[in-house]
């Protein structure tokens, strides 16, 4: 799953508050309607593996 930019700085807002163990993973996905894998995946990567491709779409 690709998510587009709006989604992934939606995202990003949780990573301090997971890293911080203040929110699970699971309350991350409850918040943003993502699977608890997609959210795992797109915190755990970092900002260097992000890029923006194409017309305006992220890929890792």
């Amino acid at each position: 799953m690709v998510l587009d930019p709006q989604r992934w700085l939606e995202l990003r807002r949780f990573r301090a508050l997971v890293e911080s163990g203040a929110v699970s993973l699971t309350e991350v996905a409850k918040e943003t309607g993502l699977d608890r894998k997609t959210v795992r995946k797109y915190l755990s990567s970092t900002a260097a593996s992000v890029r923006l491709s194409g017309a305006g779409s992220w890929s890792t």
